[in-house]
């Protein structure tokens, strides 16, 4: 079974999208619209700011008579709702406390428990925005000076969420020296706003109203509020628990949908129904299971066993289950790239030549051929942005495979006799790299025949990440997910720095793409903002500061107990899901 959404509808709205400027009478005049469109529902619908929404599911039940309905069924007059959802995952979280975590994992189980002050939803079929969601408004003037009004709700452990509490997340994002920020790194806020744009003031102005000063107006703060790392916690709860917060030995507390209940490592994390939670109606899950199973085939079995509802698969495993009766596939638009990565700071690969020896030395057609499936929509990359991103450009030229042309580019470097080197690769599967350990041994082979040996290598994937970041490998894999479908999150998350100071996990520096990046984020008008992050494609490209790998597609696989699924970028789809019984 096979539900799809193309990419050619979704990026028909992409236009439609652009000429979106403000939502309702909170949205300041300096927002833009999303640069990129989805094709229905990307999350959930917009909260007036005096009424809490009663979305309806999209798979209406048959109705029963009612001499017909039997105690324990749900009455014909209500909602259809309840039932635990299980996942089947590649690998566990590695922290709920979002401030110091990017991985994927982390992200899809924090961001049940914590609300964000904005999130992104479709107020009519033609656009996607930010709308008020823990913060039941917003405004600014001028985009520079940003007004939230705080939604009366506790969080989980019964305290108050106010200004005060929010300012306090704030804090610990902005100040690296905060005491309850335990040390740890907010990529996600130094990225976002730390390098180019920092929040130079958090005031609380009254018990419902926090004021957000910006160095510079910016054209996208609310498309990066939605962002899990932006989520808000208990202070309660963190300054209880301490470093142990986010951990196995600690917990996760918010006021979104679902509770923390426990985290059993490389197993399990549990979440149960907030009962109380300020949006009426929803979730109508009674909770969710993330079970870790990193192997492809374990995995598989137990999604077709019926021991879990929805699998993350290995691109080989997709076509069993898409022919099993009890499994419904959900195409999305692709939406992430797999790329690797250069240490830039140090030789050898502070060279251009080597970089681009590497390019085209590792026949990627081959790779694709192996590992992915092209038939779905997986495709080679010809830049770093998929196309349905803002600024995606098709011209930037080509990544030719070509032993020929390898040896020369590491002659020109002084290494024609090749070199050695570490290569890491990611210790858990996702969809960009299907099976990482094959694929970096398929890669080595490729590199083998130019000349450069090398030592495959990896660890445990929260030190993997954390080791990336500070700029330990000279060589790696790795891959991004668009998070708000906004280039400044995407080219410009990797690429984005002080001009003069560049980043400590690669080393790249050119002071022209980090001041065009900042001018991106900061331009309003569509048309410009395209043209710039192309200029910024072409950079990338041309220097090959990081190699595109692969764009895959958006497909998902669930029992097809599991009711509502709405496919669509940016959804709140465990919000409106449901098991049938």
């Amino acid at each position: 079974m096979d539900k799809k959404i193309t990419r050619r509808s979704f990026l028909q709205l992409t236009g439609m999208a652009a000429a979106a400027a403000a939502l309702a009478a909170c949205t300041p005049a300096t927002t833009v619209a999303p640069t990129v469109a989805p094709t229905a529902k990307p999350t959930d619908k917009p909260v007036e700011a005096t009424e809490k929404p009663t979305d309806k599911p999209t798979d209406k039940p048959t109705e029963v008579p009612a001499t017909e309905v039997p105690p324990t069924e749900v009455p014909p007059t209500e909602e259809p709702h309840g039932g635990t959802l299980i996942v089947g995952r590649g690998g566990d979280s590695v922290l709920l406390d979002l401030m110091g975590a990017t991985d994927g994992e982390s992200h899809r189980v924090a961001n049940e428990i914590a609300d964000r002050l904005v999130i992104l939803a479709d107020p009519d079929p033609n656009k996607i925005a930010p709308i008020p969601w823990l913060a039941e408004k917003y405004e600014s003037a001028d985009g520079k000076v940003w007004t939230f009004t705080i939604r009366d709700c506790k969080f989980h452990d019964d305290t108050v969420c106010d200004a005060e509490a929010v300012k306090f997340n704030f804090d610990r994002w902005t100040n690296p020296d905060n005491e309850w920020r335990f040390g740890l790194a907010n990529e996600y806020y130094n990225t976002e706003f730390g390098g180019t744009n920092p929040m130079t003031e958090v005031k609380v102005v009254d018990a419902k109203t926090l004021q957000v000063t910006l160095t510079t107006p910016s054209a996208v703060m609310l498309y990066k509020l939605p962002i899990g790392a932006f989520g808000i916690h208990s202070p309660t709860a963190i300054k209880a628990q301490g470093d142990k917060y986010g951990t196995p030995a600690g917990t996760c507390v918010g006021t979104g949908p679902q509770k923390f209940v426990e985290w059993v490592p490389n197993d399990k994390i549990t979440v149960v129904k907030n009962e109380n939670f300020w949006n009426k109606g929803l979730p109508k899950l009674d909770g969710i299971i993330w079970r870790s199973i990193p192997d492809n085939a374990a995995r598989l079995a137990a999604f077709i066993g019926g021991e879990v509802q929805q699998a993350d698969l290995a691109q080989t495993d997709m076509a069993t289950a898409a022919a099993d009766p009890n499994i419904v596939e959900y195409t999305a638009v692709g939406l992430s790239v797999g790329y690797i990565g250069f240490q830039q700071a140090k030789p050898p690969f502070d060279s251009l030549d080597v970089r681009w020896a590497v390019a085209h030395a590792i026949n990627r057609q081959a790779i694709m051929d192996a590992f992915y499936n092209p038939a779905k929509g997986d495709a080679l990359a010809y830049c770093f942005q998929p196309p349905a991103i803002l600024g995606s450009n098709p011209d930037v030229g080509p990544i030719e495979y070509s032993v020929d042309k390898a040896k020369e580019r590491l002659a020109a470097a002084g290494l024609a006799n090749g070199f050695k080197t570490e290569f890491w690769y990611i210790p858990v599967i996702r969809g960009y790299f299907p099976d990482s350990k094959a694929i970096a041994e398929a890669i080595a082979v490729d590199l083998a025949k130019v000349g450069i040996e090398v030592e495959l290598k990896t660890q445990d994937w929260g030190a993997y990440l954390a080791a990336r970041l500070e700029g330990e490998f000279p060589m790696w894999m790795l891959g991004w997910g668009s998070d708000n479908g906004d280039p400044d999150n995407f080219i410009g998350y990797h690429f984005a720095h002080a001009v003069g100071k560049p980043n400590k996990e690669d080393g790249y520096a050119n002071d022209t793409l980090a001041q065009l990046i900042i001018d991106g984020a900061m331009e309003p008008d569509v048309t410009k903002r395209e043209a710039i992050y192309k200029q910024c494609e072409q950079i990338v490209h041309d220097d090959m500061a990081r190699l595109p790998f692969v764009w895959t597609a958006g497909l998902s696989y669930w029992h097809k107990s599991v009711k509502g699924i709405d496919p669509q970028p940016y959804y709140d789809l465990t919000n409106h899901i449901w098991i049938e019984k």
